[in-house]
């Protein structure tokens, strides 16, 4: 592994231990990272501790008293300062996958 690659590892490795899922994995991991290829690592470290991935997630599961209002108000939130496209998307995967009641299609009801 490159030093690069295993500092990247380490540094999100404490983050992953408070997440409960791969989204919230993400969402604690990949806010402010500025390329892709480390986006892509703290996707690595989240599939690898969370093997289902956002499949894995049940729709909406982070509603609540605390959380965010919608998928979007939490990509806002978490996204603004991520340099990285790929880093920015799976957030906003993570975001409206924990915090939309039925997924982006509701719109078309």
């Amino acid at each position: 592994m490159k030093p690069t690659a295993a500092l990247i590892v380490l540094v999100t490795l404490p983050s992953v231990a408070l997440a409960g899922n791969y989204a919230e994995c993400i969402l604690e991991t990949v806010p402010g990272v500025e390329n892709n290829p480390a986006a892509y690592a703290a996707h690595q470290v989240c599939l690898s501790k969370f093997p289902g991935g956002i499949e894995a997630v049940k729709q909406g599961s982070g509603r609540g008293f605390f959380g965010y209002d919608s998928g979007a108000e939490c990509t806002l939130k978490k996204a603004g300062d991520t340099r990285s496209q790929s880093g920015a998307a799976m957030i906003s995967a993570s975001c409206r996958k924990l915090y939309d009641e039925d997924g982006p299609w509701m719109e078309f009801r």
